[in-house]
């Protein structure tokens, strides 16, 4: 099972595709761990580039992906994808799930 899944930021991709990845027993890739180093420093897009096209090409009979990023592969995701989910909630219910997530 291939499933993408897309969404505002906050509109809670991450955590559907955890379990998602669970349910199916496939891999998960987080974009955002793809574009981004600790401390919110950003990967070149020639290494992001490398990173999604390993993940797309050593698991071929399932994963998981979670974000909206455009230049990682987003024709090929589409294309393979079984399943794409699109988390439509209203992007001011997703700015204060952020704003929440980093109070704690």
């Amino acid at each position: 099972m291939k499933i993408a899944v897309m969404g505002y930021s906050g509109s809670g991709k991450s955590t559907l595709s955890r379990k998602l990845g669970e349910l199916y027993q496939v891999p998960v890739l987080h974009l955002d761990s793809v574009q981004f180093l600790p401390n919110w420093k950003t990967r070149s897009t020639e290494e992001q580039g490398k990173i999604v096209q390993t993940f797309l090409n050593d698991n071929p009979s399932g994963w998981v992906i979670d974000g909206n990023y455009n230049k990682l592969s987003y024709e090929r995701r589409i294309i393979e994808a079984d399943i794409i989910i699109q988390l439509l909630f209203s992007r001011k219910d997703c700015l204060l799930r952020c704003i929440n997530r980093y109070r704690t």
